[in-house]
């Protein structure tokens, strides 16, 4: 059989639906047919190479059902001008065609560093197939599996649909539908308090959303945050983060665990007169004090001082919610803020406090900022503590409030009481009794 391009082959094809395994119904499956409805998206190439006809043509079949495009040969020698024209995404190769081995069409793919997934099938023995993908895998190929013949297409579409979800661009539908189908998450970091004889206790966590995604796993705030705002999300994630941490909250008072919480909200937020009393209200069907509750504004160079910014920030203060200036120290008209808006905190961004060890202008700069925050009456915070020796010099410039990975990267709720536990009994010395909350 020449080489032959598959195209246009309509999804009922009757090849795709020769079993009813094929009708398997798991998460990549799931998440493989909302992206094929999705008019934004396009097809991505398949290309199959083996020497049976047949199998070619169920091959191909099922990867149209699973939404690929599919270029196929049952000639070796096919191999390098499908893969030069076609530039296709996922490879299937057979190991054992005639005129060519899979071990040499496996070099070349390498040689050639294609970036395409390469799924390898053969009749051989487990072992031959586990060399040959280990093989693959050190030469730096994308080998996604494996498969001996003859196997079942259930197992290959369940291989396909997952490799298709994989390599799609997330999009803002993808993020709509985890809002509404509860593949959001938060996770939680803590955040350090320093007492007078330079020890600290954890006072704080704040609330960090992920996604847990059916495909490519858990996936931090930067792979969906920024899509979500400027497709109009930001208000659905916030509230998500503030209805589920403060229900955390709830829970962690339950079991007597004092402890404050800090959520991110952006400032293009700040536009709903409605919010205050909204949050006032979620604290309150809680039986939770405001005060527990610290808010950090991002953006802060986007934050007008328009009336109704004021009217929202002055009222949240008003009602004893805590607002940090966040990411202090890289935006330029970040200054003037401290001042003309009611903030009783100032953040320092990541950016200069990881470098204050080993930078002296860095150093200088973080213990001026401190020193401006206390002389305007803020508690000052700094993130991206990554070592002892960077907390023991915010210790010296007096800093209030610490937190990065040297505490703890973020960790599910289920983690916290025990890292609490852990922190003070290596890191506090003095019992200071009541645990107090965020700023």
């Amino acid at each position: 059989m020449q080489a032959r391009s598959d195209f246009n082959v309509p999804e009922g094809n009757s090849q795709a639906d020769c079993a009813d395994a094929t009708n398997i119904r798991t998460d990549a499956h799931c998440y493989a047919n909302r992206l094929k409805r999705d008019p934004a998206v396009r097809n991505p190439v398949l290309l199959v190479l083996d020497d049976e006809e047949d199998i070619v043509e169920a091959i191909c079949a099922l990867g149209q059902r699973a939404g690929f495009q599919t270029v196929s040969s049952t000639r070796a020698a096919a191999m390098r001008e499908l893969v030069a024209n076609a530039r296709p995404d996922v490879i299937i190769l057979d190991l054992q065609m005639p005129g060519e081995d899979g071990i040499n069409a496996l070099r070349y793919l390498a040689d050639i560093r294609c970036a395409a997934r390469v799924l390898l099938v053969t009749g051989m023995d487990a072992r031959t197939i586990a060399s040959a993908e280990q093989y693959g895998l050190r030469r730096g190929l994308a080998v996604i599996g494996t498969l001996q013949k003859p196997f079942a297409p259930e197992e290959l579409l369940a291989h396909l649909e997952k490799a298709y979800a994989a390599m799609r661009p997330l999009t803002s539908t993808d993020l709509e539908y985890a809002i509404e189908h509860g593949e959001l998450e938060l996770h939680y970091q803590p955040v350090i308090r320093r007492f007078a004889d330079s020890s600290w206790d954890i006072a704080s966590v704040e609330a960090l959303l992920r996604w847990n995604h059916p495909i490519r796993g858990l996936l931090t705030p930067d792979s969906f945050i920024a899509m979500g705002e400027a497709h109009g999300l930001s208000r659905a994630m916030t509230d998500l983060v503030l209805q589920r941490g403060i229900e955390q909250l709830k829970a962690w008072e339950a079991v007597r665990m004092d402890i404050g919480l800090r959520v991110n909200v952006a400032a293009t937020l700040i536009a709903d007169i409605g919010f205050p009393d909204r949050l006032e209200r979620m604290l309150s069907e809680h039986s939770l004090d405001a005060s527990s509750l610290a808010l950090e504004i991002t953006e802060t160079a986007m934050l007008e001082q328009t009336p109704e910014a004021l009217d929202i920030l002055t009222r949240l203060r008003i009602k004893n919610m805590g607002l940090a200036i966040d990411d202090f120290g890289i935006g330029y008209s970040s200054l003037t803020k401290l001042f003309a808006m009611p903030f009783n905190e100032m953040k320092i961004d990541r950016s200069l406090v990881g470098k204050i060890t080993e930078s002296k202008e860095a150093s200088i700069m973080v213990d001026a900022l401190v020193s401006l925050g206390h002389k305007l009456g803020l508690a000052v915070c700094a993130e991206g503590v990554e070592n002892e020796a960077t907390l023991e010099t915010l210790s010296g410039f007096g800093c209030d409030y610490a937190q990065g990975y040297y505490v703890s990267p973020p960790v599910p709720a289920a983690d916290i009481p025990e890292l609490v536990s852990r922190w003070d009994r290596q890191h506090r010395a003095v019992a200071h009794g009541h645990r107090g909350r965020s700023s």
